[in-house]
Order: structure tokens, then C-alpha cells, then sequence
């Protein structure tokens, strides 16, 4: 059996829609993750070292990549208004609400928005 598959996403006349040389657990693993399926299971294609630290740096990848991702949804989020909720952006990135701060600050965004002076292009955005 193959242990790499290509992965397509919409068009496939369009640059940069598919991917190949996924391995097949992570394949299967991410589009268990997408459906929302809560057992995750061991890999089950790859099973010499070789092929298992493969898919161990495809997956180490996946995962800092969703991280920056997910880091600069929080922020976008927060910068639809001066009164975003805070607390559901935590809960949909299922971070406490310190490492959102810390998040939001990292990228100029203060903690104690009260002191800020308002941006009145972020409302035109």
C-alpha cells in the first residue's frame, strides 16, 4: 500500500490546490481532525523508523504552521472591534485567557483596551 497520498483542495486547475507526498497517516489523521472525530489513533501505515519520523516532521510542520494560523485569527479577530469579545475568541482558539494576552500583545494589541487610544480605521475594515 502507498504510504504518501496527494491531497487536493478545491480546483485542481488551480497553483497550489494539491499537495503530494502527504503521509498516509497524517492524511487520514487531519481529515479525522476536520470531521471533528475525537479518537486519534496511532499511525498505522508507516512502521519502520524511517517512515515513522517522516510522518512525526510532516505532522511537527502541519502543527506550527496551524499554530502561526491560529495566532493570527486571534488577532484579526480581536481587531473587528474595540468591544470583541475576548473571551469567545478564547474559547474558540481553546487558549486561557492568559496566553490570549499574551498573544495579543505580542502583536500590538493592549491588554486594558480602555487605556488605548481608538483606532477609527479599524472600524472601516
Amino acid at each position: 500500500m502507498n504510504r504518501t497520498v496527494t491531497a487536493t483542495f478545491g480546483n485542481e486547475d488551480e497553483p497550489g490546490s494539491s499537495v503530494s507526498g502527504v503521509e498516509r497517516d497524517l492524511a487520514e489523521t487531519l481529515i479525522a481532525a476536520l470531521r471533528g472525530d475525537r479518537d486519534v489513533e496511532p499511525p498505522e501505515h508507516a512502521e519502520a523508523f524511517g517512515h515513522l519520523t517522516k510522518v512525526i516532521a510532516q505532522t511537527s510542520r502541519v502543527i506550527q504552521h496551524l499554530e502561526a494560523f491560529r495566532e493570527l485569527g486571534i488577532v484579526a479577530a480581536d481587531k473587528t472591534s474595540p468591544y470583541a469579545d475576548r473571551q469567545a475568541i478564547a474559547i474558540a482558539a481553546a487558549v486561557p485567557p492568559s496566553r490570549l494576552y499574551r498573544i495579543l500583545e505580542r502583536h500590538g494589541r493592549p491588554k486594558d483596551r480602555r487605556s488605548a487610544q481608538p483606532n477609527p480605521q479599524a472600524d472601516e475594515e
